[in-house]
């Protein structure tokens, strides 16, 4: 039943196993570029917590993780304009935080969450995505230090990501069908 649910959902990009194994290997690459203790994991919500988990799991146990709520979706439009980033704090004077996020888009996300970072005494800002869409960004966006996978300009979900609240919980990411969105819109 779970396989017929997610073919009705949209075509399939990356696969669980596929997924799985680049999250070893960014994992395997972020430990060795920091030295124990020394940065902060920052994951972004909800989109990154399954990817943030994962990657949390590859790295050294006293890896210190913190959570923003940061969203800039509606439906399967960026309102460009990320909510909740202002809200945000922390303890992050003189620290190297390392930003993970589940897809870079536009860039406004990454974009403002530094700028806040910075605000608040970060010495570096770092940023792991799982996804990169092949389009043009917003004028000076912070180019992500890691990326998981280059994925073309269309609009997914699972393994964190969502249409409206749905799919998150799929091991897989795939394509959101056309008809899905124009039923819900």
């Amino acid at each position: 039943m779970r396989e017929k649910r997610e073919s009705e959902i949209g075509g399939l990009l990356l696969s669980e196993d596929v997924i799985r194994e680049r999250v070893r290997t960014l994992g395997t690459e972020i430990g060795a570029a920091y030295s124990a203790g020394s940065f902060v994991l920052l994951g972004l919500l909800n989109g990154s917590l399954l990817f943030t988990a994962d990657l949390l799991r590859e790295l050294p146990p006293e890896t210190e993780v913190v959570f923003w709520r940061v969203k800039s979706y509606r439906g399967t439009v960026s309102t460009g304009i990320p909510e909740g980033v202002e809200a945000e704090g922390g303890e992050f004077i003189g620290r190297t935080v390392l930003v993970v996020d589940d897809i870079l888009d536009s860039g406004c996300t990454l974009s403002a969450v530094e700028r806040r970072l910075r605000e608040l005494g970060a010495c570096a800002v770092d940023h792991c995505v799982l996804l990169s869409k092949q389009r043009p960004r917003l004028p000076g966006t912070p180019l992500p230090r890691w990326i998981g996978f280059e994925i073309p300009d269309r609009f997914v979900v699972g393994y964190g990501l969502d249409y409206n609240g749905r799919y998150r919980g799929l091991r897989s990411i795939r394509v959101l069908a056309e008809g899905d969105a124009i039923r819900e819109g």
